[in-house]
């Protein structure tokens, strides 16, 4: 589960990344919808990169206080 979060952002990052690019090089007050399409992509990738490592360090801190309990 941890790894599919990971993946998805890392796909999630591409369009966005491409719709950032259209949005730049377009003429002034035309295809803003780019830059909504990208701030949805970046937005995708930033919850799933947080669900990670809120999962992966709670992991972590489970396993080190099961060490220190003995």
């Amino acid at each position: 589960m941890k790894h599919l979060l990971w993946v998805v952002g890392l796909i999630a990052l591409a369009p966005g990344l491409w719709f950032l690019n259209l949005f730049l090089k377009s003429a002034e007050d035309q295809n803003t919808h780019y830059l909504a399409y990208a701030g949805i992509c970046f937005l995708i990738a930033l919850v799933c990169f947080a669900v990670f490592f809120f999962k992966r360090f709670r992991d972590e801190g489970q396993q080190d206080i099961s060490i220190t309990k003995f």
